[in-house]
């Protein structure tokens, strides 16, 4: 079997030149990948601070515009005055838990004392198991 050094260098030419291509085109997909995350990133800031500003338009409109407004936009401040209430309930039955909670039985076992009876438990050894470690032979 004869070795053809010029065919083997010819080869190891063509994988180096298919090496190079595919690793710029693999560079080429990173750099399109990278673009593509920091171009989400800054979209989803965007629409972040577009919400905000519709948030706080919605806001505005609502406090100038609230006790004139008749038709739809008279149900829709009816539904958020309701909404609002809801909240305002809640947010009152959740304080008045939690405080409660801080109160003063909120010690776990103060709480225990005043609901359980106190019991007393006494730990004994059996005198039989002892007699029959003393009588087993030793090996």
């Amino acid at each position: 079997m004869k070795f053809n050094m010029d065919y083997l260098k010819g080869l190891l030419d063509q994988v180096k030149a298919k090496g190079s291509e595919y690793t710029g085109v693999a560079a080429d997909k990173a750099k399109d990948a990278a673009r593509i995350a920091k171009l989400t990133m800054e979209l989803n800031g965007e629409k972040e601070a577009l919400k905000k500003a519709y948030l706080e338009l919605g806001k505005a409109c609502f406090e100038e515009k609230a006790m004139a407004a008749d038709g739809v936009l008279g149900q829709l401040f009816g539904d958020v005055e309701a909404v609002k209430g809801r909240v305002d309930a809640l947010q009152q039955e959740l304080d008045a838990l939690r405080k409660g909670i801080k109160g003063e039985a909120a010690d776990f076992e103060e709480a225990v004392a005043e609901t359980e009876p106190e019991v007393e438990v006494e730990i004994t050894q059996e005198p039989e198991a002892e007699e029959k470690d003393a009588q087993e032979p030793e090996e």
